[in-house]
């Protein structure tokens, strides 16, 4: 599996070692379109607001008092 994934960040990052926003895009893109059923606007947000909820480190500011917790991904 890893060196799978290896392999996916050479091709995906074209060698780089960080990922430019255009080629991070393709990358959402064409995980989208190989995980959905059908070509459809509809699917493809659902699932990435899936991957997105899954990924994404919320930051909760209290009103209050200012404080701050930090929300973890749920895998």
């Amino acid at each position: 599996m890893a060196k799978e994934i290896a392999q996916e960040w050479v091709m995906d990052a074209r060698g780089e070692k960080e990922m430019s926003l255009l080629l991070f895009q393709k990358a959402l893109f064409r995980l989208a379109h190989s995980w959905a059923t059908h070509i459809d606007i509809k699917e493809y947000n659902e699932l990435l607001e899936k991957v997105y909820e899954r990924i994404i480190v919320k930051r909760v500011t209290r009103g209050a008092d200012g404080s701050q917790e930090i929300c973890l991904p749920m895998i």
